[in-house]
């Protein structure tokens, strides 16, 4: 992936369980984000399918700036919003935060 924009990249990476290849968790997904609306300093987000694993998927998130990153994470808009996708995650959930080291424009 070419990143195109500044900013404070986070990377959650899950293993949902077979549901993941129905679809049925991009759908829980698509509805989860439109509950928690707009976020204060989310710039943009994908949503991404291993291709060697299909039942393994990254959301990737890209802010402003880490405070309103932080923020999120610790806000009620969030919970609400991933109590839809917890029922799909198998003991394997990790987050990790990114600092852009180099970027491409295409």
């Amino acid at each position: 992936m070419q990143v195109t924009d500044s900013g404070v990249p986070r990377c959650s990476s899950c293993r949902p369980s077979l549901k993941l290849r129905t679809n049925a968790f991009e759908a829980a997904y698509k509805k989860a984000t439109a509950l928690r609306g707009d976020v204060k300093g989310l710039k943009n987000q994908w949503l991404a399918r291993d291709r060697a694993d299909p039942d393994a998927g990254y959301s990737i998130t890209l802010w402003e700036n880490e405070a309103d990153m932080r923020a999120f994470w610790d806000s009620k808009k969030r919970e609400e919003a991933m109590a839809l996708l917890r029922p799909f995650f198998l003991n394997q959930f990790t987050v990790t935060q990114c600092e852009v080291r180099s970027a491409q424009r295409e």
